[in-house]
């Protein structure tokens, strides 16, 4: 890692903390693993394990590497799981999204019936 890059990662690393603390997610307190980044940039790490791939702002839904629910491979937010170019990476990948999030909101709305519908309403 260059210099440059160190010192940029360390001016973030203030404001993952910040962020990590609003959201209440503490760093392990032995990382796993012997990366020096874990060690160096701790916030950084947490911030990534949480943040949506696509565009990085908080993630919600768990995306599988196997229909089964083990290996999650990193999460997506609602708003990325309807990019077609995401959809089109999962798909190419073979990669499954959750349809519950980890706080247990779904990611698919239920559908209204014929009844509920405005067609219904209007009488057609």
């Amino acid at each position: 890692m260059s210099q440059v890059s160190k010192r940029f990662a360390a001016a973030c690393e203030v404001v993952f903390e910040q962020e990590c603390t609003a959201r209440h997610w503490q760093p392990a307190r032995r990382p796993r693993g012997s990366q020096a980044v874990l060690r160096i940039f701790p916030w950084r790490s947490l911030w990534r394990q949480h943040a949506c791939r696509a565009c990085g702002h908080v993630g919600e839904f768990p995306v599988r590497t196997t229909h089964q629910g083990h290996g999650m491979a990193y999460l997506l937010c609602r708003r990325c799981t309807g990019k077609d170019w995401v959809q089109k990476r999962l798909a190419n990948s073979t990669l499954y999204v959750d349809l519950v999030g980890l706080t247990g909101k779904r990611l698919l709305r239920k559908q209204r019936g014929p009844k509920n519908s405005r067609f219904a309403e209007l009488g057609l």
